[in-house]
């Protein structure tokens, strides 16, 4: 035996060094195997440790062909058969233990249509290391092969058929599951029901105590449930329904199986089997045994996973109308929102049980079902949702838990349930509303007057926690109600309606105004405000560095004691942002204006919490109280929100909540919407260099496009800021110091040198942070990224928020150059032209739909914001402006010709550019050839397309050249392009336009044409309308031909004789000319205009007279109708 055990322990430790000696150990085990005697079970057990060994020390060579390994591998099997075959647990388990190695090495050489069954019935023994074993194998198996593993565990109930003498019942929840038989009668097999092998696991669940067995249990039903929950979703929410009902079925006998006490838990098998005998195998008379409060946590964890395995999944889970359709196609279809009404209930019954544990689990289950099934409309009700019918089980779900003798986690959990379902937007009945929202006043009042005995119950830890869930339930709902006035000032307001309307409409009576949430919460705001600033101003000193703890006031803060400042830390951890984002709405709503003296303060704010009024108003405690101005305290406030946001942003952990960091964009997006807060960061630069620092900081870690939406949104805002301030500045200088005769321009960064300081240049941060993300999502932009190995030359096409997140970019771009003086925008402006040109030739792609993307809409703006910029045209730097208007002209050309590798471009967006140029920046562009006929040659191919959407727009970007005022500039182009116009138009007779598309660009030309006449001299004022009238003329039909014509061609029609109409009496001279000079067009106009008046006399003909009402000669006082 020693030997055995030595050898087990050379193989062991050696690993593959043995691999030399792996056949003649293997041979000696198999031959010991075989000769010793079964009665000698020491041996055999060190024979199975040492065939464990031998497996191991092969490894996955065990998967291969060969010969040597295969006689190996039936080595194996056959040792793992004869040890498994053993009558000795131990030994058994040792079996289990290497066909468990056997299968990770060799997974299909390992047959588990014999090794399930075993591993169930040894479900049942009476030996925990046997238990142990099975559990842990099934364990591994249900990782990879979840499916396989029950379907051969009920085939096991199916070989067994009616002998129901020969195992034992072990359905979980059937008379008599809490019993265990002898040891004799585990071996014979197990009966398992209809629950399948997890029932029997939720079974074991209930009864096993060794931590290590329930441990593997929880993870093999968790693997399980990963594989088969979302195609088998009632059998498993009615595993979990059955143990989370099974308390309130079995009140009758909690005692016996949930009444016992730690130590009797951990009494040994033979005193369990002692205590349970009493209940009979088959005598259903007796009462049933109630799952542990432990088993129920568990099940509701589990219908926890089942809603986020099915959000994963088919999105039909969430959607009533698309779940009934699919259920209609294919009964056997099963979706989640089908079992809503269950979830409720389960949720329902764990929140309101009598164990802790489960009811924090209930209510976590409640505020997933809340959060995920908030917005599935109800297709029987239009404007409703699904869950406004249980508004009654949630309220009374939450309704205990705000009880005086509630422990703090559940109150703070249920705090948090509360802002859930208000926040959802579910509510649409003001009553229903008000019963949730009174759970949160009443818990808001212990908050402001304490809690009676809690804190002789609890420690000091427990009432933080519950304080601050109080106030981060409040800061949600505050964060939601203000998202709802801001959306309803927004949208237009409805007509109002006749008293005859409202009063058949009875069901608007309690129907939720947009603004009843904010009004709801209004009437708390000034004590809520007061605790969000003390409870931000603990967070601040509580994430102070170790070399600051000298700072910490001595007493503790608002809602902690430094007895418990450690695990203070982490309730603040998990309440801070929602409350930042609250006190930001309320600064910029009102706060900023709001001042607080400490009379105010002491009398909102109680005893227990008058140190937090010390310590907001930066005061030591006991010290006689001073008098801020409103300015000092804005800059506490201010300072407050922007350190708790830059010390956030500086380093967030990897575990931390999403949520946590768009709060504080979104706060920090809030709070610069105020004049006051924009004041404040444009005075001090360096401030807004840091958070910009922070920001680019924050996006080298923090991928998320949401995430990256919110942070171009505060860098837009910190821009602003700048730029009003930088304004305001010029404006001042302006009026005041004209006699100086100081050129205001000159503000701005980068001086009269133009030169900008890394690490102090605002300017400089925001290029550094926009040009990050630019190249995240174009790498293309960046030769240094595209050109590196790792980099997949592929262009794919931007997503939606890509598109977006580029949009914003390039607007911020477009912005930077009013923050500098000339000669800063000198400094930066070729590498943001450059930016700007680069996205417009990468996304300016042309779609079927004729839309425009976001990215090149912001690109066009941004060079239309940067051509007609005031500030740049200085003597100093014309020259250089002009060369870089130009430079980014031709590269704009040179990006519109024609590649066959390339996607085809939109001609339309390429002809604004360029219009944007010769509109705005003529005097640049004048007399330089190359750039003239490039711009001309542009229009000439758009004139010649075959699409009729491009010939209208060119058309319109026309108009605009020929109308500027600048003859040098557009007589050029009407000298080219009108000739090619004209032949155009005039050939439209021949092919008369289709559809609508054909007869905008018709109707866009003639407007050109018009307008072309209209900017002639007089003298030649008949040359062109003789070009216009006939070209008119030739677009009228005659009566034969009008009634056959399609609706384009007579629409095309009315177009023309309307203008002729319209053109005749403005140039009355030179139409007489043009039409005396040519008569068969008088007589076709004459003739078109006869058929006019007589179709709108035909057509007023048939119009009914109008009734003529007469009115009663007495008239009633009283109207009786």
């Amino acid at each position: 035996t020693w030997s055995l055990h030595s050898l087990a322990l050379i193989v062991d430790s050696s690993g593959p060094m043995y691999r030399g000696y792996v056949e003649p150990t293997l041979s000696l085990v198999l031959t010991l195997l075989l000769t010793v005697p079964p009665s000698h079970t020491e041996v055999h057990q060190c024979l199975g440790r040492c065939l464990g060994a031998i497996i191991t020390t092969v490894g996955p060579e065990l998967q291969g062909n060969g010969a040597t390994i295969s006689t190996i591998r039936s080595s194996c099997l056959v040792g793992c058969a004869i040890t498994q075959d053993h009558s000795d647990s131990l030994v058994q388990a040792a079996a289990i233990s290497c066909l468990q190695q056997l299968h990770m090495f060799a997974p299909r050489h390992v047959n588990l249509s014999s090794l399930v069954p075993s591993l169930c019935v040894h479900l049942c023994s009476s030996h925990l290391l046997l238990r142990r074993a099975a559990v842990a194998c099934l364990r591994q198996l249900a990782q990879r092969e979840a499916a396989e593993v029950c379907e051969y565990a009920m085939s096991l109930a199916k070989n067994a058929g009616d002998k129901e003498n020969s195992g034992i019942n072990m359905n979980p929840f059937a008379p008599g599951a809490g019993s265990r038989r002898d040891a004799h009668s585990r071996h014979q097999g197990v009966n398992i029901t209809e629950t399948g092998l997890e029932g029997v696991l939720f079974g074991m669940l209930d009864r096993e105590t060794d931590r290590k067995l329930c441990s593997d249990i929880h993870d093999t039903l968790g693997h399980m449930l990963s594989s088969l929950a979302v195609e088998n979703l009632s059998h498993w929410l009615m595993l979990c329904k059955d143990v989370l009902a099974a308390s309130s079925d079995m009140s009758a006998t909690a005692p016996l199986g949930g009444g016992k006490d730690e130590e009797s838990e951990k009494k040994d098998e033979m005193d369990d089997d002692t205590m349970f005998t009493t209940l009979g195998e088959e005598d259903k008379s007796k009462p049933s045994v109630a799952p542990r409060w432990a088993t129920r946590v568990f099940a509701a964890d589990c219908l926890c996973r089942v809603i986020m395995l099915c959000e994963n999944a088919n999105k039909a889970h969430f959607d009533l109308a698309l779940a009934r359709s699919a259920r209609l196609k294919n009964p056997k279809n099963d979706f989640l929102v089908l079992h809503l009404s269950d979830l409720i209930r389960m949720a329902f019954m764990a929140a309101t049980d009598h164990s802790n544990q489960l009811r924090m689990a209930g209510l976590q289950a409640l505020e997933d079902i809340i959060k995920k099934f908030a917005s599935v409309p109800e297709p029987e009700f239009p404007g409703h949702v699904i869950l406004e019918q249980y508004q009654a089980n949630v309220g009374a779900a939450l309704r205990p838990a705000f009880s005086q003798d509630t422990p703090s986690d559940i109150t703070a959990k249920a705090c948090q349930v509360c802002s859930a379902w208000i926040g959802s937007g579910v509510v649409s009945d003001l009553n229903d509303l008000r019963r949730v929202h009174n759970l949160l006043v009443s818990s808001l009042d212990k908050v402001q007057a304490g809690k009676g005995s809690s804190s002789q119950l609890y420690r000091e830890s427990a009432t933080t926690m519950e304080k601050l869930a109080v106030l981060k339930a409040w800061a949600e709902v505050y964060v939601v109600a203000m998202k709802i006035k801001k959306e309803a000032e927004t949208k237009p307001k409805r007509g109002l309606k006749s008293t005859e309307e409202d009063e058949d409409d009875f069901g608007t009576i309690d129907e939720l105004p947009p603004d009843s949430l904010i009004t709801l919460v209004q009437p708390e705001l000034p004590a809520l405000s007061r605790l969000w600033l003390a409870a931000l101003k603990d967070y601040a000193l509580l994430t102070l560095p170790a070399e600051f703890a000298t700072q910490l006031p001595p007493d503790g803060g608002a809602f902690y004691t430094p007895e418990t400042i450690d695990t203070a830390r982490l309730h603040y951890r998990n309440s801070w942002a929602p409350i930042l984002h609250a006190v930001a709405l309320w600064l910029n709503s009102t706060g900023f204006n709001t001042s607080e003296s400490t009379e105010e303060t002491a009398a909102a704010i109680p005893n227990s919490q008058k140190r937090a009024t010390s310590i907001m108003l930066n005061q030591t405690p006991g010290s006689p109280p001073t008098t801020k101005s409103l300015l000092e305290i804005n800059k506490d406030r201010m300072h407050l929100i922007l350190g708790v946001s830059i010390q956030f942003l500086c380093s967030p952990r990897p575990e931390e909540p999403v949520e946590h960091v768009t709060s504080c964009l979104q706060a920090l997006h809030t709070l610069l919407d105020s004049p006051c807060a924009r004041i404040h960061i444009a005075e001090d630069q360096l401030l807004g260099v840091e958070l910009l620092s922070v920001l680019h900081r924050l996006l080298l870690t923090w991928d998320p496009p949401s995430v990256q939406l919110l942070v171009t949104g505060v860098v837009q805002q910190i821009v602003r800021a700048a730029q009003d301030y930088l304004q305001e500045k010029r404006n001042t200088l302006n009026e005041d110091d004209i006699e100086e005769k100081e050129n205001p321009l000159a503000l701005g960064e980068g001086g009269e040198s133009g030169g900008l300081v890394p690490g102090k240049s605002l300017v400089f941060a925001a290029m550094e942070l926009l040009m990050f993300i630019l190249v995240r999502h174009m790498p293309h932009l960046s030769s240094k990224v595209s050109d590196s190995p790792s980099h997949i030359a592929t262009k794919s096409h931007l997503s939606e928020e890509s598109a977006r997140l580029v949009a914003a970019t390039v607007t911020i771009l477009s912005d930077l150059p009013s923050l500098c003086s000339p000669a800063g925008c000198m400094t930066i402006l070729p590498t943001i032209l450059f930016l700007i040109t680069r996205v417009l030739k990468e996304t300016a792609v042309k779609s079927a739909d004729n839309q425009v993307p976001p990215p090149v809409s912001a690109a066009l703006q941004g060079i239309k914001t940067i051509v007609t910029l005031p500030t740049v045209k200085t003597d100093e730097t014309q020259k250089q402006w002009t060369g870089l208007i130009r430079s980014t002209l031709a590269s704009i050309l040179e990006y519109s010709q024609p590649e066959a590798s390339k996607p085809i471009l939109d001609e339309i967006s390429i002809l604004t550019a360029i219009a944007l140029f010769l509109w705005s920046a003529s005097t640049e562009i004048i007399g330089v050839q190359s750039l003239q006929n490039g711009c001309m040659n542009r229009f000439k191919s758009a004139l010649n397309s075959c699409d009729p959407w491009v010939q209208a727009k060119c058309y319109q970007l026309l108009l605009s050249v020929f109308q500027h005022t600048n003859r040098a500039l557009s007589t050029p182009y009407i000298h080219s392009l009108a000739p090619i116009m004209v032949e155009k138009l005039k050939a439209v007779e021949r092919s008369r336009p289709n559809n609508n598309l054909e007869l905008l660009a018709v109707q866009e030309g003639i407007k050109v044409l018009e307008t072309l006449v209209a900017l002639g001299e007089e003298q030649n004022r008949v040359q062109l309308l003789a070009l216009l009238v006939p070209t008119l003329i030739s677009y009228l039909l005659n009566e034969n031909a009008f009634a056959s014509a399609s609706t384009a061609s007579k629409d095309l029609h009315e177009f023309a004789l309307q203008n002729l109409m319209h053109i005749g009496p403005l140039y009355p001279h030179a139409f007489k000319t043009v039409m005396g000079a040519a008569p068969e067009l008088k007589t076709r106009l004459e003739t078109a205009v006869r058929a006019s008046q007589a179709s709108k006399a035909k057509a007023a003909a048939r119009q009914p007279p109008p009734t003529v009402h007469s009115t009663p000669t007495i008239k009633l006082k009283t109207s009786f109708f």
